[in-house]
């Protein structure tokens, strides 16, 4: 069972679960690859929006990307997943509820009947210890339950081993134990209200389907108007998108201003909208512009300004 727990949570960017409830007010270029100038910059740098997922439809891109990182000295993204154990025991404590606490106490008789019914079907013998873990790590397992699973990887840490056959460095611009931090200061109730609301919605498995076909249209513009279902409340929205792509842009910036080129596969939903990591970069004094059919294109960039 242990083995079974620790291999559902090896990797564990943040992002793909939760687009179904971002709210985006600002409409991105259609474009997922996005290239970086300016700031004294040598050489230019990427920044591509990625989906956690096995699914087939989210490689159609790979050959271009896989061609850019070779020109450059690696890739960088939320977190190094190359290391396969990294990690996985302090996340493996992480997902586990406080001690005294249990899931059964964060729901009505009726609303946890619903979770425990959804979890068995989905998760089969991970549903034996479905109590003890948090919501918010429950939403993970099941979206990704939802998700189709055609490659042994998923499409993050795909790239991240091809960069390191090529001889390429690579690195994460976010340690495992911040995104630890970021999840455990979310309210368990607000987590269970959440993790319910998957649930509700037959875990966004329509909307999830919807998206991966705006993903592999590289159309970031569609992908936004999909998972625009809702909003977050503000605690969530702050600590897991607004803090996060403020960190994610300052250290964009920082290895750049290294002198190292990078290609910055970064979760899709970091990109867009007024606080997210393209608008940041732009703010620092940085060109910010989308690549269609390979060529970038500076007009649909000063589109997508805020």
């Amino acid at each position: 069972m242990r083995g079974l727990y620790l291999s559902a949570v090896r990797n564990f960017p943040l992002t793909l679960f939760l687009l179904p409830l971002f709210g985006w007010a600002q409409a991105p270029s259609k474009a997922l690859l996005w290239k970086v100038d300016g700031q004294g910059l040598s050489h230019s740098s990427y920044v591509v929006g990625t989906v956690h997922s096995r699914d087939a439809r989210a490689f159609g891109q790979v050959p271009q990307l896989l061609e850019i990182i070779g020109e450059l000295d690696g890739i960088a993204g939320e977190l190094d997943l190359t290391s396969s154990t990294a990690g996985s025991m302090d996340l493996a404590m992480a997902m586990m509820m406080p001690p005294g606490t249990e899931l059964a106490d964060l729901y009505s008789k009726r609303k946890l009947k619903r979770v425990q019914d959804a979890v068995s079907e989905h998760l089969g013998a991970m549903a034996m210890m479905a109590g003890q873990i948090k919501p918010f790590f429950l939403m993970s397992l099941l979206s990704e339950s939802a998700m189709r699973a055609d490659s042994a990887m998923v499409l993050d840490q795909y790239l991240q081993v091809k960069a390191q056959e090529m001889g390429k460095e690579v690195v994460g611009v976010e340690t495992m134990e911040e995104q630890l931090a970021a999840v455990n200061d979310l309210p368990l109730q607000e987590q269970a209200d959440m993790l319910y609301q998957l649930v509700q919605n037959d875990l966004y498995a329509a909307d999830m389907d919807r998206m991966m076909e705006a993903y592999a249209a590289q159309d970031l513009d569609r992908l936004t108007k999909i998972v625009s279902l809702g909003g977050l409340s503000d605690v969530v929205s702050t600590r897991l998108l607004t803090d996060r792509n403020k960190v994610m842009a300052e250290r964009t910036d920082s290895l750049m201003q290294e002198g190292r080129t990078f290609l910055f596969a970064l979760g899709a939903g970091h990109l867009p909208g007024t606080d997210g990591v393209l608008a940041r970069l732009r703010r620092m004094g940085y060109s910010v512009e989308p690549v269609v059919d390979g060529v970038a294109n500076p007009a649909q960039g000063k589109s997508a300004r805020p």
